[in-house]
């Protein structure tokens, strides 16, 4: 992968359990918050 690569595309996860595709998403210009967690365990 390079500098400026686009992102390989995924599913997310709507609160409500909906599936929906991060590229869609980003396409319809839609905000999107990705949370990463960590488990330090």
């Amino acid at each position: 992968m390079q500098y400026g690569d686009a992102a390989p595309d995924f599913m997310l996860q709507t609160l409500e359990g909906q599936p929906v595709s991060l590229y869609q998403s980003l396409q319809d210009h839609r905000s999107v918050l990705l949370i990463f967690l960590r488990h330090l365990g």
